[in-house]
Formats: structure tokens, C-alpha cells, sequence
């Protein structure tokens, strides 16, 4: 047999490829954030799903989201949870810089909604990224990031808490923006994310806005059945029939829909 058969088709035999092209390299911070990107924010409402999370892991009672152009030109998160420290706020635009672990022994019990550290330095590497926090009422650390390349840090006066603003994302990468959907189908993506966040958090008052209107808003009062109600609609909650057991040491409680109620997808199946 010929040494030629041996070659995979398609491949180059290992004498032809360049030494330099066989080294072990390092690769540079932006090239490492724009591969994890790929993983973290595949649309808009990705980045809604990190942010708010973000916001969530972080003790607040309120969060406000704004969409523009279903969050392909802006997204909008702010929150009156605890905020960062400036020092904090510059590390969480590090890759795996996060203050929910700080040892693998941690992952044993996480019981927060990220972890990893990944979030905030993969969506500014694909977009144009402020951050504006304080831990108190007053001066907030502003940090802007673009494409990546962090820009002059400043300052501005605010409330306690967060919040990110993300314009023009994949506008360094237009080849993803081939990828998304239409307008209508990325909107209710982020919809449905911020759906199941605001009825799994039902003590969290959520506004929603997209261009301008309200999408909907939760009272924040910590009954389910209300958040259920502001989300859905108060004639679908009032169907709803309440559900409460435990067997052998394991509680469910939740709402199912009686069979004159019924959807033709599985879109309203919430899970916690």
C-alpha cells in the first residue's frame, strides 16, 4: 500500500505543513473572546438571558429591560441589586473573573444562576458595551468596551445597582448576523426568556419595553399566581388550577391548566 492511501482525504501530509504552522500557541484575549462568544450569545436573547440573570444573582427587587429592534440594536438591563465596586467592575469584563465561586470545590453547591464568568467579556467582544455601577446612591463607575477594546473609563451620578447597555451587537461580526431570525422571531425569543424569569421570580418586579411599549410588567408582590397574571394575561390565570403535594419528602407546587385550556405547543410549560 502507498504511503498516499494513508492520508486522510482532504488532509495534508504532515511534511508539507510549515513548521510555523505546527507550533502551540497562545491565543490573543480577543481572538479567546471572540470564540466564546460563539458559545455564549448565538442572539439577542441570549445576551437578555445573561444580563438578567446577572441582575438576579445579584439580589435585586427590580430590573428594567429595554429593546430596540428586538435587541439587535439595543439592549437595555438595569437593576437595583447590590452593584460592583469599580475595581469589581473592571474584573468582570476579565474572562472567568466572577464572584459566585472561588474554588471548584464551590461548584458542588451553586445557587446562583451563572458561574463561569463568561458572560460580559463575550458580549462586549461582539458589541459596543457600557457598564455603569455603584454599591451606593451617587457617583457610578462607568467602563465602555467596543468591539472588545476597552475604551476611557468615567464616571456619572446614579442609584445603587447595575446597568449594561449593549448596542449594535454583531456589528464586528456580520457574518452572525446572517444567522438571526426575523425581527418578529428574535423578539419573542427574548420574550419568552424574560417570561420565565419574571413567573420563576415572581418577587421580582420586571418591566419589559420594546421600542418604547410596554411588553408587559410584574408587580413584583411575590404571588406566583399574579406574575402568572401580569405575564400571560388574568383570564388565562384565573383557569388555572393551583397544585400542591409532597410524596416521600419531595414538594411540587404549581399551576396546571384545566383540559378546556390548552395550547397547540409546548411554549407554556415552565419548569423550576
Amino acid at each position: 500500500m502507498s504511503r498516499d492511501r494513508l492520508v486522510p482525504a482532504g488532509s495534508v501530509p504532515m511534511e508539507l505543513v510549515p513548521d510555523s504552522a505546527r507550533r502551540v500557541r497562545l491565543l490573543d484575549p480577543h481572538t479567546v473572546n471572540q470564540i466564546a462568544a460563539g458559545e455564549v450569545v448565538e442572539r439577542p436573547a441570549s445576551v437578555v438571558k445573561e444580563l438578567v440573570e446577572n441582575a438576579l444573582d445579584a439580589g435585586a427587587s427590580r430590573i428594567e429591560v429595554d429593546l430596540e429592534d428586538s435587541g439587535r440594536t439595543l439592549i437595555r438591563v438595569a437593576d437595583d441589586g447590590c452593584g460592583m465596586t469599580p475595581e469589581d467592575a473592571v474584573a468582570a469584563l476579565q474572562r472567568h473573573a466572577t464572584s459566585k465561586i472561588s474554588s471548584a470545590e464551590d461548584l458542588l453547591g451553586v445557587s446562583t444562576l451563572g458561574f463561569r464568568g463568561e458572560a460580559l467579556p463575550s458580549i462586549a467582544s461582539v458589541s459596543r458595551l457600557t457598564l455603569s455601577t455603584a454599591t451606593e446612591d451617587g457617583a457610578r463607575t462607568v467602563l465602555r468596551v467596543e468591539g472588545g477594546r476597552t475604551l476611557e473609563p468615567g464616571a456619572a451620578a446614579g442609584p445603587r445597582g447595575t446597568e449594561v447597555t449593549v448596542r449594535d451587537l454583531f456589528f464586528n461580526t456580520p457574518a452572525r448576523l446572517k444567522f438571526l431570525k426575523t425581527d418578529s422571531t428574535e423578539l419573542a425569543a427574548c420574550l419568552e426568556v424574560l417570561s420565565r424569569l419574571a413567573i420563576g421570580y415572581p418577587g421580582v418586579a420586571f418591566a419589559v419595553t420594546h421600542r418604547g411599549q410596554t411588553a408587559f410588567r410584574t408587580t413584583g408582590s411575590g404571588d406566583r399566581l399574579q406574575a402568572i397574571a401580569d405575564v400571560w394575561g388574568r383570564d388565562l390565570a384565573r383557569a388555572l388550577a393551583e397544585v400542591d403535594c409532597e410524596v416521600a419528602g419531595i414538594r411540587v407546587t404549581g399551576f396546571v391548566s384545566p383540559p378546556h385550556v390548552t395550547r397547540p405547543t409546548r411554549a407554556y410549560q415552565y419548569l423550576y
